[in-house]
């Protein structure tokens, strides 16, 4: 080794970034931020559509420090096929660090690790934890020591995670032994990235046990810091891009890893080539074997037990106890601006720009099924649709957050023809309209809540369902609150062809508008 070295050891900083704005302050910040910016090499996958991504690219910090590798957003597989590719650009420096593409850092970040790392037993300890939150750009949260701990198996099988955090002042003299890993907080030697390179087969969830029980049977011990390091941004930005949102096959990609999550840690074996495509590359380790690791962590992957008694995800609870859940979801989303946009709280669906297809079809649609009386299920802010109610008959706007309809009652407080209760359009009859209108709304419920949603509309009489649907999208299970992108048409609706679409004109979606005759509908 290079004598300068051995007192500077070089820290690669592994970036995997997906249309992220936020990743070009996070570089800007880990070279201003380290005691010795000229050891920090940064590899990073931008993943970015051209043209439409530029704001990411405003500022640029040492290029000569940062390797890149690009790709069109439309070519990513997921977080860990992008960590993956990162890791074709480390070029053997000492150390790595594996963050996510929104951070902040403390200064002299990079000594505080190294200080930590010569206080583990081992050459093989990694130091990983979940980062504390800053919101962007640069508010930060006071500083604590945080622990991660295992919640529940999944309704997939994958190990879920909580944290707990302490006051700093109650810091261990040294790190201390964990089980598990965070994937935006993992610093180590380089030599982990040959030894367990990382699976670009696993979508997002799972990615964190099965890295964890691979490091840890590959012979690496992993430890929670005794330090505060780094921050992470838990915010919904308006301008953040998921993949998900993106990737209309993401739900097939995803059903695959989550196969090979339970293959890999032995809760299931699997023989389909595409769950099992390269895994002898990245399996568990011959170290230690996985049983040593579940005695290690008090985990039985197969019983889907922690610390000896079976952990399962909850299951969504009944009747009243459901409906205060997602009172507390959706006014939690509309207190916070949970969707992040600045010009409604309804997000970025429902801003007057997103919506110009469709508010120049509606009254078109209104006047040729002689709609009169429209009652709008999940009606947020009315944001986009207040030019168009009020040649109406008869408005009745539904929401669940009594805050939001006390604003749209002022609001609308001149129109004599706008009327708004609370509701929950789950369990609730809603008054007998032309129409129904649920745009954006089931979209964001379970499987459940939506057929339950479907039976009350046709309970309430109406003549016509106008309702979001995609034309492609894959319909996936989420908690009340979650998104995926409801096909009405598909699997577990399957209500008939819509008879109208309106598309609402988004590139790279199939997002629309189906109308439907509620008479029509059987909702099994």
């Amino acid at each position: 080794m290079d004598p300068a070295l051995e007192t500077t050891p070089r820290i690669f900083v592994n970036i995997a970034s997906y249309r992220d704005t936020e990743c070009q302050w996070t570089v800007r910040d880990l070279f201003d931020k380290a005691a010795n910016p000229e050891r920090i090499f940064v590899g990073l996958c931008w993943q970015f559509v051209p043209g439409d991504d530029d704001d990411c690219f405003e500022v640029e910090t040492r290029p000569d420090q940062v390797r890149r590798i690009d790709f069109h957003a439309k070519e990513s597989r997921g977080v860990c096929w992008a960590r993956n590719k990162v890791q074709s650009l480390w070029e053997s420096e000492e150390f790595t660090l594996q963050i996510d593409s929104h951070m902040r850092f403390v200064e002299g970040w990079d000594e505080i690790l190294l200080d930590m790392y010569a206080d583990c037993p081992s050459e093989r300890s990694i130091l990983t934890t979940y980062p504390i939150p800053y919101v962007p750009p640069n508010t930060l949260s006071s500083p604590s020591i945080v622990t991660i701990i295992p919640k529940y198996f999944d309704k997939h099988g994958v190990l879920m995670f909580r944290s707990e955090g302490k006051g700093i002042n109650q810091a261990p003299e040294k790190p201390t032994p964990t089980s598990y890993i965070a994937a935006g907080f993992l610093f180590g030697p380089g030599q982990l990235i040959e030894d367990v390179p990382y699976d670009p087969f696993i979508y997002f969830q799972g990615e964190e046990i099965t890295l964890a029980a691979r490091l840890w049977t590959h012979g690496w011990d992993l430890f929670t810091p005794n330090k505060h390091v780094i921050y992470h941004d838990y915010t919904n930005r308006p301008n953040r891009i998921r993949h998900w949102k993106d990737d209309r096959d993401w739900g097939k990609l995803n059903q695959l890893s989550m196969k090979r999550v339970r293959h890999v840690l032995g809760m299931e074996i699997s023989t389909d080539k595409d769950v099992l495509k390269d895994i002898d590359q990245y399996s568990l380790g011959t170290t230690r074997p996985l049983a040593e690791y579940e005695e290690f962590s008090n985990i039985n992957f197969k019983e889907r037990k922690i610390n000896g008694t079976v952990a399962l995800e909850p299951p969504p609870p009944a009747s009243d106890t459901a409906k205060d859940q997602r009172h507390q979801v959706f006014k939690a989303i509309y207190e916070q601006n949970g969707w992040g946009n600045a010009e409604t709280v309804s997000g970025d669906g429902s801003t007057i720009a997103q919506t110009k297809p469709i508010r120049e079809a509606l009254p078109k649609l209104f006047k040729d099924l002689g709609i009169e009386t429209l009652a709008d299920a999940g009606c947020g802010d009315v944001n986009w649709l207040g030019d168009i109610t009020k040649g109406l008959r008869l408005y009745l706007g539904f929401d669940i957050v009594a805050e939001l309809l006390n604003k749209n009652r002022d609001k609308f407080k001149d129109r004599k023809n706008h009327f708004f209760a609370e509701a929950d359009i789950v369990i609730d009859v809603l008054a007998n309209s032309d129409a129904i209108l649920c745009r954006d709304c089931m979209t964001h419920m379970t499987y459940g809540e939506a057929k339950d949603t479907l039976r009350k509309f046709k309970q309430s009489g109406s003549t016509y369902l106008i309702a979001t649907s995609h034309a492609m999208g894959q319909n996936t299970e989420v908690n009340a609150g979650g998104w995926y992108p409801m096909n009405l048409t598909g699997f577990p609706y399957r209500l008939p062809q819509p008879m109208h679409v309106i598309n609402e004109g988004l590139a790279q979606t199939s997002k629309t508008l189906g109308v439907w005759k509620l008479a029509d509908i059987e909702i099994c």
